[in-house]
């Protein structure tokens, strides 16, 4: 790896201010951005720089090293570009290592040493920020976090020792392990509360009160009034942490995701072993960690999400309508979400409407109420909520629609009904306004045959839960032309959603790729697999849900509508399981015995009677294992990368890399799977069903 390939781009200050009512000056060493308004980002070379400039602080001639970042960052972790060179040329080591000498400096220093965290500080930016003796945050909403295992490695710079003696190894692993995993960071009133820094200051970096809050607190502690925080862990405490986040982590990805293990192990030695030691026991882990298959998929998965968040692909070059007032056709569950979404993002007015009144007026509230609810957990001011509210309305006669530039249908999964619904309306709508439908599996193309301009109708599939699924289908029937796709990209980035441009095929990406997992595992339930074998079959995926707690999170009834929307469109891949259906026809809401619920079998009571009389109907005998997990593994992989063949041959989507967008954002996909393809390619899959692997990353 050549170092001049990755410059610096942080720039690093050192001046010798006298604090008030001091004689002796401190050093501060200020850290900037080279890029205008930019993060503080560290590569080698500007580590190198930092090592060189801490060093050169003569700490006989000041009394303390306080360490600050820019109004926007105090340090936003490594440069992940040139860790996944190093990846890539096998001098990973040489990376970490300089992070570890540089920081080194500072936790050696014999006078008293702080941190100014004034934005940002995750990844290396905190580690940075641990290496000092004390650590002072801005009141902002800056996150703070540890985010390595959740890109495939662990924190590598220190922050797997020096965390635990701060926090204690119970916190430290939540943060290093459990939040990074689930894309969690803490705020600073939570840093503070847990120990992870010394005092939240009051004023805005480079401001007068900031500037004064921080002297304040350096003088206070010059004069003894503070003390560094260390844990009060025992060896009793801190080997409990560690074995139960070791067995937590076996539970979830049973070695899938090696980061998370390797993090786990390296705080349990942290008890004992020195800084130094431990540091070169992270050094050599990382190397081989970052190595690793998972590490590589993992970033290639991070570096695709970034930028499809900042730029969608395959947007047409098109005029974009300006959308100035949205309607709700409907107002259910799914109705009201769509509305606060639209709201919410795009702060233009919403009007719901129902065939029934007394729904109606209950779905506008309910939906005005989701803002309340927000204020009430300080994710907005009830200002702000009383606001959006206003902007919801139920329409009182078909004219409250007439003005609507967007106009989606959020009614009963059923082609007729949205297709009577899509007839009532367009007479009403104006001509050039946009209709929408929020179909999971349906075809747009058939939706739209006997509409005056189906021109304007766009597949806008938002999934749930819709606050947090970032994922955006919008989808391309035969007829809608490039402004409708163009607008329909506009708003999804005004939602501040991650869109996926599909073309009109059953069920789409996500629910196409996971009916077909669901396939091999209704096959083997119905062929008279264990259920418990069957359901754990695909751990070594290291899958967030097994397919059972997936199947009970979606539903019974809505996989089975789409399955036999799947078996219409192409039987001899997906089947219809007799099992499935049975507990859908029963109306089950779960399949696994719910919270609170007792049941003799693995199978909650009612789900187990079904699988007992279909299997009877169908003359199966229950068979104890056989083998079947790990024949079962190989039989979803295969079929996983058959079916994703069939969608990039089919042009569903322009790339695989699509798909494994979709996966990661609307299934939830770990990174470490790369979406799918990169597994599908490392596991054998598409080389063993397509002769070629996808090669998702190089393309």
């Amino acid at each position: 790896m050549s170092d001049q390939s990755f410059p610096s781009t942080v720039t690093i200050t050192v001046t010798h201010p006298v604090l008030p009512g001091r004689e002796k000056p401190i050093a501060l060493v200020s850290l900037d951005s080279t890029a205008p308004n930019g993060l503080v980002i560290w590569g080698s070379e500007a580590m190198r720089d930092l090592q060189r400039e801490l060093s050169a602080i003569d700490t006989s001639q000041v009394e303390a090293v306080v360490v600050t970042g820019n109004t926007k960052s105090f340090g936003a972790g490594a440069n992940l570009k040139e860790i996944r060179a190093a990846q890539l040329s096998g001098t990973s080591d040489e990376y970490v290592g300089s992070g570890h000498d540089a920081f080194g400096v500072l936790a050696e220093m014999d006078v008293p040493t702080f941190s100014l965290i004034t934005g940002v500080a995750l990844g290396g930016g905190l580690e940075l920020a641990l290496h000092t003796d004390y650590r002072l945050s801005t009141s902002g909403k800056a996150p703070m976090g540890l985010p390595e295992c959740h890109l495939g490695f662990f924190p590598g710079w220190g922050g797997v020792y020096l965390l635990p003696h701060l926090v204690g190894a119970e916190a430290a692993l939540s943060i290093i392990v459990t939040d990074s995993m689930r894309g969690k960071n803490l705020n600073p009133a939570k840093a503070a509360q847990i120990g992870l820094v010394d005092a939240v200051l009051n004023g805005a970096p480079g401001t007068d009160e900031w500037e004064t809050s921080w002297q304040t607190w350096v003088v206070e502690t010059l004069e003894g009034k503070h003390e560094p925080r260390r844990t009060t862990d025992d060896e009793q405490t801190w080997t409990a942490a560690v074995e139960k986040a070791a067995a937590k982590a076996e539970s979830a990805w049973h070695g899938a995701a090696p980061g998370p293990v390797a993090a786990i192990e390296l705080v349990g030695r942290a008890r004992t072993e020195s800084r130094v030691v431990n540091g070169e026991a992270a050094v050599e882990a990382f190397t081989q960690i970052v190595q690793s298959d998972a590490a590589r998929a993992s970033l290639y998965a991070f570096e695709l999400v970034s930028a499809r968040s900042k730029q969608a692909a395959n947007v047409p070059d098109a005029p974009v309508r300006e959308i100035k007032k949205a309607a709700v056709i409907g107002a259910g569950l799914m109705a009201g979400q769509l509305a606060s979404l639209i709201a919410q993002g795009a702060r233009i007015p919403v009007v719901m409407t129902d065939l029934d009144d007394e729904r109606l007026a209950a779905g506008v509230q309910r939906t005005r109420d989701r803002f309340a609810a927000q204020a009430e957990k300080g994710r907005m001011t009830p200002e702000q909520a009383e606001q959006l509210g206003s902007l919801i309305t139920g329409a009182r006669s078909p004219e409250d629609l007439a003005d609507a530039d967007f106009v989606i249908e959020a009614v009963f999964e059923e082609l007729d009904v949205k297709r009577q619904v899509f007839a009532q309306w367009e007479p009403v709508i104006k001509e050039d306004a946009i209709l929408a439908t929020n179909t999971s599996s349906l075809s747009i193309t058939a939706m739209g045959r006997d509409l005056q301009h189906p021109e304007r109708l766009v597949g806008f599939h938002v999934f749930n839960p819709v606050e947090v699924t970032p994922l955006l289908e919008i989808v391309a029937g035969e007829k809608t032309d490039d402004s409708t796709l163009a607008t329909a990209f506009d708003l999804a980035a005004k939602l501040r959603r991650i869109a996926v441009r599909v073309e009109d095929a059953p069920s789409f990406v996500v629910n196409r790729v996971l009916t077909r997992m669901f396939d091999s595992i209704g096959r083997a339930m119905d062929a008279g697999g264990d259920p418990e074998t069957v359901d754990h079959a695909l751990d070594a995926m290291g899958l967030p849900m097994t397919p059972l707690q997936l199947l009970d999170f979606v539903g019974p009834a809505v996989l089975v509508h789409i399955t036999h929307t799947m078996n219409d469109a192409y039987p001899q891949r997906f089947t219809l399981s007799p099992w499935l259906d049975a507990v859908a026809d029963a109306g089950l809401k779960n399949t696994l015995p719910a919270r609170g619920e007792s049941s003799e079998t693995y199978l909650s009571e009612g789900a187990n009677e079904a699988l007992e009389r279909t299997r009877r109907e169908n003359g199966v005998t229950a068979q104890s294992g056989d083998g079947a997990g790990g024949q079962l593994l190989t039989r979803v992989q295969d079929a996983l990368a058959e079916e994703i063949g069939y969608m990039l041959d089919e042009g569903v989507v322009a790339s695989a890399r699509d798909i494994d967008l979709c996966m990661i954002l609307g299934a939830n996909y770990p990174f470490h799977l790369g979406g799918i393809t990169p597994y599908l390619d490392r596991c054998g899959a598409a080389e063993r069903v397509r002769g070629a692997r996808f090669d998702a990353a190089q393309q």
